[in-house]
């Protein structure tokens, strides 16, 4: 399946390049880019700044399950500990207690991580799509002809590298 998505994009890249001397010769000059979407997303501050929100957030629901998890820790010492003398009734009841609450620390836990998985795939979303209109943007304002991502490119001069322009337009819009 991979093999088949770079024959794609081979594919369309080399036809891209064969009808290059057609659109150069009737327009401009043809004039290539390449941007490095993970550099943005590792160096931009807007990017940064976006990740250090979800990390505040992830931290104060972990927080609520380091806490559930040391009730849990708590109730089973209690349990375990020979020096506690409880009736029979008292011990089936915080057994039960306990088995609700590992329960519902595991439900919990599953909840959060889903929901902290969906807002990453949010927040990366919404930033990949500012960053392709900044660069729509850049492309029409300097006249570019083709602007690549640097994964799909096997090789490639650093001198067409945009990916800091890119990084001061999307710091600068944020």
């Amino acid at each position: 399946m991979m093999m088949k998505n770079w024959t794609i994009v081979i594919g369309i890249v080399i036809g891209f390049l064969l009808a290059m001397p057609a659109i150069a010769a009737k327009d401009a000059p043809v004039k290539i880019g390449i941007i490095d979407v993970q550099k943005i997303l590792r160096e931009s501050r807007a990017a940064k700044n976006a990740q250090a929100v979800f990390m505040k957030d992830m931290e104060s629901k972990r927080a609520q399950l380091v806490a559930k998890d040391k009730e849990i820790k708590s109730l089973d010492e209690e349990l375990k500990n020979p020096g506690i003398k409880l009736s029979e009734e008292v011990r089936k009841e915080k057994s039960e207690k306990l088995a609700r609450e590992i329960k519902e620390f595991r439900r919990m836990d599953a909840d959060m991580a889903e929901d902290l998985k969906k807002k990453d795939v949010e927040l990366t979303q919404k930033i990949l799509a500012d960053i392709r209109k900044i660069v729509q943007s850049f492309s029409k304002s300097e006249k570019y002809t083709l602007i690549l991502e640097k994964g799909a490119v096997v090789a490639a001069d650093e001198a067409i590298d945009i990916t800091d322009h890119i990084i001061k337009l999307f710091d600068a819009r944020k």
